[in-house]
């Protein structure tokens, strides 16, 4: 699937099964789970900086990977599987409120992926490819590797967000 394809994907794979959800339901989730805006804050945090990092790297000459062999063979099974590992914890950078704004992670995570697009569309992929951001598991990362990565994630989180859409039902 194309780097524009995978980008015009998350928008809707996230937040068009959310159309509906009102008031209390945001912030519902069994005990130890996070809710709908934690989930959506979760992920707008990560696209949003990953978006802004590589924009205030415009200048920046081309760089060289940095990343331990672990790191290199667990980013190459996650972007080849297309599947996050097991146990698999969110950075620290990454971690919703308690309760976050749900218009505000909403806003934020479509501004974090229109940032990832505007990237993909104005950088040639000589670019793309040699410049990167550290994901702290997988090492650097390029940006058709970060919207890959994004990808996968935000397909992982909607299995979440629709099971918990589901219980709230129950």
């Amino acid at each position: 699937m194309s780097l524009k394809r995978q980008i015009e994907c998350l928008e809707p794979m996230v937040l068009t099964p959310l159309h509906g959800v009102n008031g209390d339901d945001w912030h519902r989730a069994p005990n130890g789970k996070w809710s709908v805006a934690q989930i959506v804050q979760h992920l707008a945090l990560g696209v949003d900086i990953v978006a802004r990092t590589f924009d205030h790297r415009e200048e920046k000459a081309p760089m060289q990977r940095c990343a331990s062999p672990v790191q290199a063979v667990a980013r190459t099974a996650l972007l080849t599987v297309g599947r996050l590992p097991a146990g698999f914890k969110s950075p620290e950078a990454a971690l919703p409120l308690a309760k976050p704004d749900p218009d505000l992670v909403t806003a934020q995570f479509r501004m974090g992926v229109a940032g990832l697009q505007t990237l993909v569309d104005d950088w040639p992929l000589e670019r793309q490819r040699t410049i990167f951001v550290r994901h702290p598991q997988f090492g650097d990362l390029n940006l058709p590797e970060w919207v890959r990565f994004h990808y996968i994630h935000c397909r992982h989180h909607a299995g979440q967000l629709r099971a918990l859409l589901l219980w709230m039902r129950e």
